[in-house]
């Protein structure tokens, strides 16, 4: 794999105060092979840090992030490219010149903070509280190599908070903002499905979380008892598997439907079961609505008696 930094700029970042992650960024290398499917979906929309020791060693990312990272700004002739590497996952990503002025935006950044982040903009402009410290800390980062961290208060939305992981990126400075308030936000969902899981099994009925891509999400005890298969296998399993190939069609159709916004689905299938015969099934499935966007789906199986 290509050098991306000089070795100096490798030894000051070493020695930079670590970024703070959060908790869904981060596994061990035993659950990182158990989940890989889990794990790699994560890895897609943002960079996985892989622990060793209880502290974050590698990172786990796309080719096309790290193709990026590896090439040096001036082999870059096509920004169209680059944009389209912002724009392929939602994160709210900004490239500052040496400046600190803004030369590209990701597609999320721009509906949610408009010409605070158009290109000649200074990022601090998207700030209510912080900003002259967030320019403080884009020239700090320029000028050292350092990465560092700074939370701020956006302008556009007062009642929400935003970390900015500030690194150095040739040519300038790369900025990736994450919605602290939607994290908590999200915590709390999952919190609630984790409860309606829970009411869902005492009533029989078996309760699923998924991924927007339709794979299986912390699969239950009762969902390995309904299937037969072992709930570390059925972590890394898209949720059309575990039925008949009769039902795979119509159930994939609703898992995209639901995952684009069109609205929760019920729909009838036949759940496979190991060494028994298939079980008739009903399938309900709604999203997950955090801070206005779906961020995975529910599901809930129960036995058809009819």
């Amino acid at each position: 794999m290509p050098d991306c930094r000089s070795r100096d700029q490798i030894r000051r970042m070493s020695d930079a105060e670590p970024i703070r992650r959060s908790e869904g960024q981060c596994v061990t290398a035993s659950q990182l092979v158990r989940h890989f499917g889990l794990w790699q979906e994560r890895a897609a929309r943002a960079p996985v840090y892989i622990l060793h020791r209880g502290r974050p060693r590698f990172a786990l990312t796309s080719v096309e992030v790290m193709e990026a990272l590896c090439t040096p700004l001036a082999a870059r002739t096509d920004d169209g490219a680059l944009e389209g590497l912002l724009d392929a996952g939602d994160a709210i990503t900004l490239i500052l010149d040496r400046e600190g002025r803004v030369t590209l935006a990701s597609r999320a950044a721009l509906p949610r903070f408009g010409a605070a982040v158009r290109a000649g903009s200074k990022p601090a402009g998207l700030a209510l509280a912080g900003g002259e410290l967030l320019d403080d800390a884009i020239r700090r980062v320029v000028g050292s190599g350092i990465a560092e961290s700074i939370e701020i208060i956006p302008e556009a939305f007062p009642a929400r908070r935003l970390r900015c992981d500030l690194s150095p990126f040739p040519g300038g400075c790369l900025l990736r903002a994450t919605d602290l308030t939607t994290e908590q936000e999200l915590a709390a969902a999952r919190a609630l499905l984790l409860a309606a899981s829970m009411a869902s099994a005492a009533a029989g009925a078996v309760a699923v979380r998924l991924s927007l891509r339709g794979y299986v999400v912390t699969p239950s005890a009762e969902l390995a008892a309904l299937t037969g298969i072992a709930a570390e296998a059925l972590a890394s399993a898209r949720f059309t598997s575990l039925l008949t190939v009769g039902s795979r069609v119509a159930a994939g159709e609703a898992v995209d439907t639901v995952a684009s916004g069109g609205g929760p689905r019920r729909i009838a299938a036949e759940c496979l079961a190991r060494d028994a015969a298939p079980t008739p099934v009903v399938i309900g499935l709604a999203p997950v609505v955090v801070a206005g966007r779906i961020e995975e789906l529910a599901a809930t199986i129960i036995r058809d008696a009819t």
